[in-house]
């Protein structure tokens, strides 16, 4: 049962989100590496580590041989033949219904933690996006301030790039009914944190429109007044973003080890 808990480990984190591994494990030559365990435990990496490459998983052959397989390289037929090791014999079949129900539970619970890994893992996304809107902005309000020709049409691509991010944001907090937090309750899982990132980001999305609004206005009226305020809302707007990206951050690293760990 442990070998199929841990088959499961790796094929839920997988799921979850492969773009942030080189954050958990570096690169090699620009592909994230992916650490290599059998029954919780590490394999070595020889000189080329496991990776993923092109949206596969690929784990050089070498490794197999610290599982007890036999490796043999034909350099004139260029192949490789593996061998391997017989499986020990298979356990007499339980009959002790209690512990087949933990092991159905622990599936679940499994399961679970990694539900909660890719919603941080979204979360955290979302961020990203409402900084590139954030960015887009404030380069409109720069290009203003130094009248350039480009400034109406950069607030366009602003515009463009924060509705994208708040489409995000409107989709998760549909996803994140009241019955997806009683259900990570059951797990023992705090969904406070994630009600708490998702309010500071709708917090931000707000003042990010109102700051939009206001820049609207100064393009057309050139008003200090209309200036100011967008200078506070896009203020508000990168402060509660910043916190929720953060926090965000931090529970999918946390999610994504507990996955790997249990």
């Amino acid at each position: 049962m442990k070998k199929k808990i841990a088959v499961l480990s790796a094929t839920l984190i997988l799921m979850a989100g492969a773009v942030n591994a080189s954050v958990l494990n570096g690169d090699y030559k620009g592909n994230p590496i992916v650490k290599v365990t059998s029954n919780g435990k590490p394999l070595e990496a020889g000189e080329v580590p496991a990776m993923i490459y092109d949206g596969n998983t690929l784990v050089p052959i070498s490794l197999l041989r610290q599982l007890g397989t036999s490796v043999t390289w034909d350099g004139d037929a260029y192949q490789v033949d593996v061998k391997l090791p017989e499986p020990p014999a298979a356990p007499p079949a339980s009959t002790d219904k209690s512990e087949e129900t933990k092991q159905q539970n622990d599936i679940k619970k499994l399961k679970k933690y990694a539900s909660v890994a890719e919603l941080y893992l979204k979360l955290q996304t979302l961020g990203e996006s409402l900084d590139s809107a954030r960015t887009s902005i404030r380069l409109t309000a720069d290009a203003m301030n130094a009248a350039k020709a480009e400034a109406s049409s950069l607030i366009s691509i602003a515009k463009t790039s924060y509705y994208k991010a708040n489409e995000t944001l409107t989709n998760l907090t549909k996803e994140t009914t009241e019955s997806v937090y009683e259900d990570f309750n059951k797990y023992g899982i705090d969904s406070s944190q994630i009600r708490f990132i998702l309010a500071e980001y709708q917090g931000s999305a707000r003042h990010y429109q109102l700051a939009l609004d206001y820049l609207d206005k100064y393009v057309r009226d050139k008003k200090a007044s209309d200036y100011n305020e967008y200078l506070i809302n896009i203020g508000k707007a990168d402060d509660s973003a910043k916190i929720a990206r953060e926090k965000s951050s931090k529970g999918y690293a946390e999610w994504s080890k507990n996955v790997l760990n249990f």
